[in-house]
């Protein structure tokens, strides 16, 4: 099925699509599980409405149909097997338990318990069989409880199942496939080897054994038996002939080729995909079909055809929306297609998306370290320490699921430029003592020791790893990226003073332009040639690889949304590589996006930031509520060298004085009533990055007091703890009170203080950025717009004039509330005065009048200048202030009473009962009574 380019995740997986999709298979898989024919309404009764849309849509493709009585069956190519697949293995369960109600018998009751719930109530029935299922007792048992043992003489009888051991084939592979899941190999394999019996271990596969088979290949791919599981697939497949066999058939061909492509030989593994498409085209087999397609994807991307293996990946996807297995897979080959492709942000996309549904060991093993290196490509290491500690609580206890481990680890390292650390991880993650599965974590765990010593200066050590790696894998033809190679081949060369092999190196990786796509390789090839080009180069040289390199690095952050951009810059060895391009931070960094502005005030405290950024000084910001301290407390971080590390923002105000330790420092477990398991504190949270600490001055003396040691020693114990933890934490307090004045009222300890006030910064209130008001409503406007999906609206002239007059006592926070209220309110593409003047009005009813510093304004003294009585006075400071406000707002009387905060009722009969407010204002009598002189003459005329 063809897909436009424009397609994207976004689109192919948008949840009405995908949830579409699921009640498709929902059904199918529904219809195949019953033991008997259901009537639809009582199914939808019991399953749910979503089942009846469901089957119409199952209807339609062919794969369900109903009888008379309204009886739900499979149709077509729909068995059993297939439809266990297309789902994710914990909705298998749980309907196959829902279903079991159905059985026509205890014995079909009983498997169906048993692939829902292996170790718990189908281990329980396993006491009351009866019927055919008595006769599997024994070796069910076996299984389940004693997998270890010398395998049983008697295998499972299918004969005595009949027409249904087909059925009873697949619940028990589901069930192998749950024990694995669970935690239990071992006995999921145990009860594959029973179920098969001597002749379905060797290949002579029986009908109602068909999808046993795969599941057997796969578990012998799992345990490094590549070789034995080629051999046992093919004999399978000779045996599987019947077209009711199709969909075990092609699953065996698939396995077989990807174990192919993965030895090396892509020329057989080609046409066995192929063979796959095209008999799976012909049987109706959709996610078949997307399964080749993932496969030809993965032997493009192999073959650096990156463009067509991500249009090969998103018609896959198409295909296999809903399927969460199948959908993973293509998730995952598609994220690292972007990679190559250079696309880090659709790559992380992708390849986020696909952790949630690989629930095989072996699939997680490999794809959350690949997921890992996405996020600290990008410098995202919140991100990253967030997955990383997802493997930690999934990866088996195994030197593998260790070695996975300890590769995300290195990537979060590397990402913060922690050099010694990452070579110490990498040094403990010691060697693979599995051949089959070698170059899973080796390769990566190679490339990044060396891009370590590297960094570490240690460029001997690296030329001896780099050796290796050529010598035992690229050499082999089992290196795929052949440009990271050269390249750090150049630059171990380079670093090791030898000049004319750096220059080899760097010809070999610009022979394949298409290979410097992929991450960053193309800036390290313009680099490369530039510090060569100061080998002996000419001037012209130096100068001409210089600018190409700066294009390439602009190139590369052009692609890059504005939150990313500056995480990205600071992460790995990146400040260093500007140095190299001769730019400095402030002609390379700007203000972070989501700090807009123009003004004199706004550039002002943009500079400061920048400036304080550069320091890892503690820093206190003041400004009134709204002005957006957190932002500035985030731009702080994300222009500082601790971009790469997480930002980790507390609201002291939130929360009580008894929860407040716990959320800084943590807690042990049973450190309080409810405390089950050991909790990290915000302090752990922000190890390697920032902590904001907004409205500082809220927290009680209790609080203050553990703050202090905390931010004195950067160390603290947690609540119920003994153990010390020590913190590297860059602290921003913020506060919209005056801490100073707190002191000496004694609200706040004086200690913490000057502690917290090592860089003040004061933020401007909105009143006081000329012009940025407009700026920032436009801006908000064009976010509303986004939201709801239509063109952006505009203000009117008039509107605009209440925006600017408006003193804005909530600053940025209230405009932009207002902005969005008006744009839902507006019913036209213009928001005008009438929709606008009310929200401010009441704004300004709710907000505290400001204090007016004394002794600005002698009032008693200019009434004394005056002369005359006081109520004189105060009529002519009223007719001033109107005049004033007339003119500011252009004789706009809406905008004059709202920036006046008087009724316009009022203010119009003020301006009527004073001409020279008249006469600003347009409403002079003469001109008010001509318009009305020429209609009665008119009407007379008439």
């Amino acid at each position: 099925m063809p897909v436009s380019p424009n397609e994207t995740l976004a689109s192919l997986l948008h949840p009405q699509r995908r949830e579409a999709a699921r009640r498709r298979r929902l059904a199918v898989l529904v219809a195949c599980a019953l033991p008997r024919p259901v009537p639809l309404s009582t199914l939808v009764t019991e399953l749910g409405e979503g089942l009846r849309e469901g089957a119409e849509l199952a209807c339609d493709e062919g794969l369900c149909e109903l009888r008379p009585g309204d009886l739900l069956v499979p149709a077509g190519p729909a068995t059993l097997d297939m439809a266990i697949n297309q789902l994710e293995v914990s909705e298998v369960r749980a309907t196959c338990a829902r279903v079991a109600r159905w059985a026509a018998s205890p014995d079909e009751a009983l498997l169906l318990t048993l692939a829902a719930d292996p170790l718990g109530e189908g281990l329980r029935h396993l006491e009351h069989a009866e019927g055919r299922a008595a006769g599997m007792v024994e070796g069910l048992r076996h299984a389940l409880e004693s997998p270890l043992d010398a395998p049983l003489h008697a295998p499972w009888d299918f004969h005595a199942w009949g027409e249904r051991g087909r059925w009873a084939g697949a619940l028990l592979s589901t069930a192998a496939h749950v024990l694995v899941r669970v935690g239990r190999p071992e006995s999921g394999r145990a009860l594959v080897a029973w179920a098969l019996g001597p002749e379905g271990l060797a290949g002579r596969v029986a009908h109602a054994q068909n999808f046993l088979a795969p599941t057997h290949f796969q578990f012998l791919i799992d345990t490094g038996q590549r070789e034995e599981g080629v051999a046992y697939a093919r004999e399978a497949c000779r045996h599987l002939s019947a077209q009711e066999d199709t969909f075990s058939r092609l699953m065996l061909t698939v396995l077989d080729g990807r174990v192919t492509m993965d030895a090396g030989d892509e020329k057989l593994a080609r046409r066995l995909f192929t063979t796959v498409e095209l008999q799976a085209r012909a049987a109706g087999l959709g996610d078949m079909v997307g399964l080749a397609k993932v496969a030809f994807a993965t032997l493009a991307r192999r073959a650096e055809q990156n463009t067509a293996a991500i249009q090969l990946g998103l018609a896959a996807l198409e295909l296999l929306r809903g399927d969460v297995p199948f959908e993973s897979v293509a998730l995952l080959g598609l994220g690292l297609a972007y990679a190559k492709e250079g696309r880090p942000v659709e790559a992380q996309a992708a390849l986020s998306r696909a952790l949630p549904g690989l629930d095989i060991p072996f699939q997680q093993l490999r794809a959350y370290p690949q997921a890992i290196a996405a996020d600290c490509f990008l410098g995202d290491t919140t991100e990253a320490e967030r997955k990383l500690a997802e493997l930690t609580s999934l990866a088996p206890d195994t030197p593998s699921g260790r070695r996975a481990i300890g590769l995300g680890q290195t990537h979060v390292h590397c990402a913060r430029g922690e050099w010694e650390a990452a070579l110490e991880t990498l040094d403990g993650l010691g060697t693979s003592d599995d051949a089959g599965r070698e170059d899973l974590h080796t390769l990566p765990a190679g490339w990044l020791r060396v891009e370590v010593l590297l960094a570490l200066g240690r460029a001997k050590e690296a030329a001896q790893v780099l050796d290796a790696l050529a010598r035992g894998l690229y050499l082999r033809n089992r290196s795929t990226e052949p440009a990271r190679l050269h390249l750090l081949d150049a630059r171990v060369a380079l670093e090791n003073g030898d000049a004319a092999r750096a220059r080899r190196a760097l010809r070999r990786a610009e022979a394949s332009p298409e290979r410097l796509r992929a991450h960053d390789f193309a800036l390290r090839a313009r680099l490369l040639a530039h510090q060569l080009a100061g080998e002996g180069g000419s001037e012209a040289q130096r100068q001409r690889t210089q600018q190409a390199a700066r294009e390439e690095w602009r190139q590369l952050g052009a692609q890059l949304p504005a939150e990313a951009l500056h995480r990205f810059r600071r992460a790995y060895d990146r400040p260093q590589l500007q140095s190299l391009l001769g730019e400095t931070p402030e002609e390379e960094v700007s203000a972070p996006e989501y700090l807009r502005g123009g003004s004199p005030a706004f550039r002002a405290v943009v500079a400061q930031l920048r400036r304080v950024a550069g320091s890892d000084a503690s820093v206190l910001l003041f400004g009134e509520t709204g002005v957006g301290k957190e932002l500035a407390a985030r731009a702080i971080h994300d222009l500082s060298r601790r971009a790469a590390g997480p930002f980790v923002a507390v609201n002291c105000a939130a929360i009580n004085d008894e929860l407040l330790l716990s959320d800084l420092f943590g807690h042990e477990r049973g450190a309080f009533t409810g405390a089950m398991t050991r909790q990290r504190g915000r302090f752990e949270q922000a190890h390697g990055g920032t902590l904001f600490l907004d409205e500082v001055a809220d927290i009680s003396p209790r609080g203050q007091a553990a703050l202090l040691r905390a931010l004195q020693e950067r160390a603290f114990q947690r609540v119920g703890g003994t153990e010390e933890v020590r913190v590297d934490v860059r602290v921003v307090a913020a506060s919209n009170r005056n801490l100073a004045k707190a002191v000496r009222a004694g609200e706040f300890r004086q200690d913490l203080f000057f502690r917290l006030n090592g860089i003040q910064v004061e933020l401007p209130p909105l009143r006081e950025r000329d012009g940025d008001v407009l700026l920032l409503a436009t801006w908000f406007l064009q976010q509303a717009a986004l939201e709801r999906g239509g063109p952006p609206r505009a203000f009117t002239p008039e509107a605009e004039r209440l925006l600017r007059a408006h003193p804005w006592p909530g600053n940025v926070r209230e405009l932009h509330n207002t902005v969005r209220a008006a744009d839902v309110l507006s019913d036209t593409p213009a928001i005008g005065a009438a929709v606008l003047a009310p929200l401010l009005q009441r704004a300004l009813e709710c907000a505290e009048p400001r204090p007016v510093p004394s002794g600005v304004t002698d009032l008693h003294g200019l009434y004394r200048q005056h002369g005359g009585s006081l109520r004189d006075f105060l009529t002519e400071v009223q007719r001033q202030c109107i005049a004033q406000s007339l003119v500011e707002n252009g004789g706009n009387i809406v905008a004059t009473a709202s920036a006046l905060r008087i009724s316009r009722s009022r203010l119009t009969q003020l301006v009527l009962g004073n001409a020279e407010l008249r006469r600003m204002s347009g409403r002079e009598p003469d001109a008010l009574a001509a318009p009305a002189t020429a209609r009665v003459a008119r009407a007379r005329r008439a």
